[in-house]
């Protein structure tokens, strides 16, 4: 994708994630799935879509009368651009307030602090890499 994405609203964060966890929608089907969360008309998702689509998060493609659309950028990218993004504006380059205020807002599962853990351990072993 060459052209630069801009950044999501909390709607198209709704439409996205549907995309991402379902595929391929026709906006009928997208629609049905918003329902389930917000109360917008057909038209309301119809024009996120196609909004959506020009900016280069979707493919679209027409099936005769109707319009497929499916993601054209993983979520991994999205989501890595937008937690980037936050932490610039918000936490002034830095994550620990981050890790901070998840770590104190609920108790950690055990798969979730071993994970951290290994995320840990695994930057520590890029770090040793670079070294000379």
């Amino acid at each position: 994708m060459s052209k630069e994405l801009s950044e999501l609203s909390r709607a198209e964060w709704l439409i996205m994630n549907i995309c991402w966890n379902k595929g391929e929608l026709t906006a009928r089907n997208v629609y049905e799935e918003a329902l389930m969360k917000k109360k917008w008309e057909y038209q309301t998702v119809k024009t996120m879509l196609d909004r959506l689509a020009n900016k280069g998060y979707l493919r679209r493609r027409k099936f005769g009368p109707i319009c497929l659309y499916r993601p054209a950028v993983s979520r991994s990218k999205v989501v890595k651009r937008a937690i980037e993004a936050f932490s610039n504006t918000v936490l002034g380059d830095t994550f620990v307030p981050l890790f901070a205020h998840l770590a104190k807002g609920r108790a950690l599962s055990d798969e979730e602090i071993a994970a951290l853990e290994k995320l840990i351990e695994e930057h520590g072993e890029d770090e040793d890499d670079e070294r000379p």
